[in-house]
């Protein structure tokens, strides 16, 4: 029996939520709707950035594991080392995968608390700031020096 899942799981309870992502203008990728995936992905960086993950209570297969490019696979597998501080982990690609599905379903939920908090139109402000401030943490001037 393979430890490949072939699907990544939402909480059943998220899939409006995940629906209504594509209707805030702001966050649309490329001018269009996102993939099932890129949507996960953005939950997944909102409950990571916030270090917060929470169990799923009901699955349900949200996207294909196929549909994950080597970057992709390359991040999963990160953030799982980063979640368990072993390497071990990265044997057990279901570990990989439950870990990222409770990013993301803690993300999504913080997403939507975060959009529903500020005003119209602060919200992309409010994000630019976030990605500015964590490039700045980066210091990839001392790289240079």
């Amino acid at each position: 029996m393979s430890d490949v899942p072939d699907r990544l799981n939402i909480d059943k309870k998220d899939r409006d939520l995940y629906n209504k992502l594509d209707q805030e203008e702001i966050l649309r990728f490329k001018g269009g709707k996102r993939t099932r995936k890129e949507q996960f992905l953005l939950a997944l960086s909102f409950g990571l950035k916030n270090n917060v993950s929470k169990p799923l209570n009901a699955k349900e297969g949200w996207f294909l594991t196929k549909d994950l490019n080597e970057e992709d696979k390359a991040i999963l597998n990160s953030i799982a080392l980063y979640n368990t501080k072993s390497v071990e982990v990265l044997n057990r690609k279901s570990e990989v995968f439950k870990i990222a599905e409770e990013y993301a379903h803690a993300g999504i939920r913080l997403l939507f608390d975060l959009m529903n908090s500020v005003q119209f139109g602060s919200f992309n402000k409010r994000l630019e700031l976030d990605v500015i401030n964590n490039f700045n943490k980066l210091s990839l001037n001392d790289v240079n020096e």
